[in-house]
C-alpha cells in the first residue's frame, strides 16, 4: 500500500549482504504514522528517506514464522496513488494497463470510435471494480445500437 508520512527514525540493519542485485545496505524506517519497516539500499549512504522530511512509500507485509514483518520502498510522489493491494484497489501503473487492455478488447469488439470507447470504459470500471460507475446493462446499451436503414431491405 502506497503511503506518505514524515521519517521519525533510521537505524542501520546491520552489516550489507549480497543480494541477487549486489550489496544491499538494510536500514529501518520509522515514521510519524506509526509505520516501520525494512529499507534495503544499494547506497550505503541512503538518500531516499531522511528524519523530518515527508516521504512517500509502498508498504509491503511479509509474513514469516507466523509473523508479519513490512519493507519500505521509496516511491516518487508524482507517480504514487494509495493503494491496497488486498482491498483491490490500483496503482497508477496498473491503472494505465488495465485501461490499455480494456481498449483494446473493446475495439476487437469493434463498434463507432465512440461506441468503443465507451465498452473500454466499461470494462476498465468492472476490472477496477468500480461500481459506483458502472451504469446498468439497460442504461449501458441505450443508445449504442446504430440506425439501421431498412430502405434497402428487400422486403
Amino acid at each position: 500500500m502506497t503511503k506518505t508520512s514524515i521519517v521519525k527514525d533510521i537505524k542501520s540493519a546491520g552489516q550489507p549482504y549480497e543480494g541477487q542485485y549486489g550489496t544491499l545496505y538494510g536500514f529501518y524506517v520509522t515514521f510519524e504514522n506509526g509505520d516501520n519497516g525494512k529499507y534495503n539500499s544499494k547506497s550505503q549512504d541512503q538518500t531516499k528517506f531522511v528524519i523530518g522530511q515527508e516521504a512517500t512509500y509502498d508498504y509491503i507485509p511479509r509474513e514469516y514464522n507466523g509473523k508479519t514483518y513490512y519493507t519500505v520502498k521509496p516511491v516518487n510522489p508524482q507517480y504514487a496513488t494509495p493503494t491496497n493491494v488486498k482491498s483491490g484497489t490500483t496503482t497508477s501503473k496498473d491503472e494505465s494497463i488495465i485501461r490499455q487492455t480494456a481498449l483494446k478488447a473493446a475495439a476487437e469488439l469493434g463498434g463507432t470510435p465512440q461506441q468503443v470507447i465507451a465498452n473500454a470504459q466499461t470494462f476498465a470500471d468492472w476490472v477496477m471494480k468500480k461500481a459506483e460507475l458502472q451504469a446498468s446493462q439497460s442504461q449501458h446499451f441505450a443508445g449504442r445500437q446504430e440506425e439501421v436503414v431498412t430502405n434497402d431491405m428487400p422486403f
